[in-house]
């Protein structure tokens, strides 16, 4: 699956990965409130993982 939005066009946004990363989770959190689920829900998952992924390497340096 793609990305919703990729690394690219957070930067044009001017949004910082953690920034993303919390919007995502609250997105997320209020899917699982209405127990709704489908491909984009699923691909927000992946997308929260993926930014977890970069801001960890990113504290790592």
């Amino acid at each position: 699956m793609d990305s919703i939005i990729g690394v690219n066009e957070q930067m044009e946004f001017g949004a910082t990965p953690e920034a993303q990363l919390a919007r995502y989770q609250i997105c997320l959190s209020e899917f699982e409130q209405l127990q709704y689920t489908d491909e984009y829900v699923l691909q927000i998952k992946e997308d929260i993982k993926k930014l977890q992924a970069l801001i960890a390497k990113k504290g790592g340096r």
